[in-house]
């Protein structure tokens, strides 16, 4: 693996962005989404992350699209929480476990530092252990666990939440 290259998302993206995301959901018990989605719900998705306030960002080794990441907004219309910000990542399937997955926090606490974001999260599924180990290799704290609040596949488990003030 090379150093991975993050650049701007743009709506040519959006055909890599929601099949790298359908890979996640499809494989089943790591996600919160229970169902596919499609260019039009992720194109909506993108709308509302202005690159100047929300990026979303590709990442890219050798040229070839690998992921993507990005910053969402927590709770917007309520802004005593202005600096707490949500940050998601997903790797392509065939790339998972080369160190990219650290290679893309490790640049998106870089990004927010350089925005001047306070508070990073990021929510996962109880059951999805290798981003439970890279969220706290990186400092992040669990800050919460909703547990048994899903079905997925069948299975019953929990949400949590990883948080790390910067």
């Amino acid at each position: 693996m090379s150093t991975p290259l993050f650049r701007l998302a743009n709506t040519a993206d959006l055909p890599a962005i929601t099949d790298i995301l359908n890979q996640s959901i499809l494989s089943g018990g790591q996600n919160a989404y229970t169902e596919p989605v499609d260019l039009a719900e992720r194109t909506t998705w993108l709308a509302k992350h202005p690159p100047t306030k929300w990026p979303v960002f590709m990442i890219e080794d050798s040229g070839t699209v690998v992921g993507w990441c990005c910053f969402s907004a927590y709770r917007p219309e309520r802004k005593s929480l202005a600096g707490l910000v949500e940050i998601t990542y997903y790797l392509d399937s065939l790339w998972q476990g080369r160190g990219l997955g650290s290679a893309t926090v490790d640049f998106l606490l870089e990004e927010a530092h350089r925005r001047g974001f306070r508070h990073l999260f990021a929510v996962t599924m109880d059951t999805n252990i290798a981003s439970i180990r890279l969220l706290e290799k990186k400092g992040f704290d669990r800050w919460a666990h909703l547990p048994e609040v899903a079905e997925i596949n069948g299975q019953i488990c929990g949400q949590v939440y990883y948080g790390r003030k910067l």
